[in-house]
């Protein structure tokens, strides 16, 4: 690729009949002036080609590490879920045991309680019985003596 620094440096061969070689020489001029200038544009273009290629390469690489975050963050709250579901699972066993455990000393305390008072029952029964047959046997005392 020609620089301006060529352009300009360019010596053509004088010849009989030639061209004018001042206006030759501003012709170069103007030409190296508006070549310069498109060379530095191009530079400083490739430049920021360059510094964008960077940059989206940066901004692809932070994509892929946010999507693996949204992915692991994913993972995690499934695996929280799964936790919890079978926490509670846990839970829910450990009361039903509880309660059937509940029931069933209760049942057994009634059942103890039942038998308690039918047993107290006859005993008051045993007591009338025996108190009747007392007084009875006072009565008929009584009945003697008078």
């Amino acid at each position: 690729m020609l620089t301006p620094i060529d352009i300009q440096n360019q010596d053509f061969a004088v010849k009989l009949r030639g061209y004018d070689a001042d206006e030759v020489d501003d012709f170069l001029d103007l030409v190296g002036a508006d070549y310069e200038r498109l060379y530095k544009e191009n530079i400083e273009l490739r430049d920021k080609v360059a510094s964008q290629k960077t940059e989206i390469e940066h901004y692809k690489g932070m994509e892929q590490t946010l999507q693996q975050s949204i992915m692991l963050a994913q993972k995690a709250a499934e695996d929280i879920e799964k936790n919890a579901a079978h926490k509670a699972d846990v839970i829910v066993n450990e009361a039903q045991s509880k309660s059937a455990d509940a029931v069933r000393v209760t049942e057994e305390e009634l059942v103890k309680k039942r038998n308690e008072l039918s047993r107290l029952k006859l005993e008051v029964e045993s007591f009338k019985t025996r108190i009747k047959g007392n007084c009875s046997g006072l009565l008929e005392m009584l009945e003697k003596m008078e």
